[in-house]
């Protein structure tokens, strides 16, 4: 029988929430120094091209972070067999 593995799955879950979470971090930071400053829509448009490029950072390293355990415990897995 074969178990889910959850800390795999919490993972893989936690990847989906990073673009958009960073996307409206950044669109919140924008939008309040803008309201601050009163340079609609500069630091807006700013912050979320900021909030784009961390989420797609932190995404590509997620990914690479899974793929890497997954090769390292299929390795581990084949010499156990």
């Amino acid at each position: 029988m074969v178990r889910p593995d959850f800390k795999k799955m919490a993972a893989v879950s936690s990847l989906a929430l990073i673009l958009p979470s960073s996307i409206a971090v950044g669109l919140a930071i924008g939008y309040l120094l803008d309201r601050w400053f009163k340079t609609e829509p500069y630091l807006l448009l700013i912050w979320l091209v900021f909030g784009i490029i961390s989420g797609l950072l932190n995404l590509f390293r997620g990914i690479r972070k899974y793929l890497r355990e997954n090769e390292a415990a299929d390795d581990l897995n084949k010499k156990e067999d």
